[in-house]
């Protein structure tokens, strides 16, 4: 499924240069560094076993209902027109992301909760993040629209890191690597579908604002990528460890 381009609605302004992801250096790049490392050898472990594997596949339910939920509650009822088609399409391909993690999880036979909250740093990071949208939106002539789709970008651009690194881990032969993969262009997609959206919505003279917002949104995402990626490890680790644990799909990704 794609997503439609949007409607011209009035003349293109120049590229908004704050939409790109800043290129760290120093501490941040050392930190980055460290992060992905810590992440991919708790991949590793999380998927030589059963429970390891699930706890992974949960996440990922949990973090695309967590973006359905955004487009239905916060989004879709106050839209303006042109953007409903956009969010419409959006919804729908998340949806998808969730059956396809949810038929995932029962193949493995576990049961499926479609309920389940997030892990406590999940929910504090976007705890935050919606205080931030609040507090941001009077800034804007769009309203709450625009950090919300501010937010909304970051967190496809994390989910695309995200994606990209546990495929990389797992490897092509892994029975996971298809769905993977086809989150992984969607993903991709809604990067640029919040784009687009951001480049319409935000006036010339928004434009510092919204560098403003992005900072703080990507300095929070940051803040918890140590401890995020130790509790992955630990989780792995401690799975690996329990006695009688049955193994992953593929033990020796």
């Amino acid at each position: 499924m794609g997503i439609e381009p949007m409607d011209a609605a009035r003349p293109a302004a120049a590229p908004l240069a704050c939409l790109d992801e800043p290129t760290a250096r120093g501490f941040a790049r050392l930190r980055a560094w460290l992060v992905d490392r810590i992440k991919r050898r708790a991949l590793v472990h999380l998927h030589r076993t059963r429970s390891g594997e699930l706890l992974v596949l949960r996440m990922c339910l949990i973090a695309e209902r967590a973006t359905e939920a955004t487009l239905q509650a916060d989004l879709a009822p106050t839209a303006p027109d042109w953007l409903q088609k956009q969010i419409a399409w959006h919804l729908a391909e998340e949806q998808n992301h969730v059956r396809l993690f949810a038929d995932e999880i029962a193949k493995r036979g576990a049961p499926v909760d479609l309920n389940a909250r997030p892990d406590w740093i999940s929910a504090r990071k976007i705890a935050r993040w919606r205080a931030l949208a609040l507090h941001h939106a009077p800034r804007f002539q769009a309203g709450v629209l625009v950090p919300t789709y501010a937010v909304g970008m970051c967190a496809e651009q994390m989910a695309t890191r995200v994606v990209k690194r546990h495929v990389e881990t797992i490897g092509a032969a892994h029975p996971l690597a298809p769905v993977l993969h086809q989150v992984l262009d969607d993903e991709d997609k809604h990067v640029r579908l919040c784009r687009a959206t951001l480049q319409r919505a935000v006036r010339p003279e928004e434009e510092a604002a919204l560098a403003a917002l992005l900072a703080e949104v990507r300095a929070i995402d940051r803040g918890w990528g140590v401890r995020g990626a130790l509790w992955m490890y630990a989780a792995g680790l401690a799975y690996r460890l329990r006695p009688g644990e049955p193994a992953g799909a593929q033990a020796g990704a």
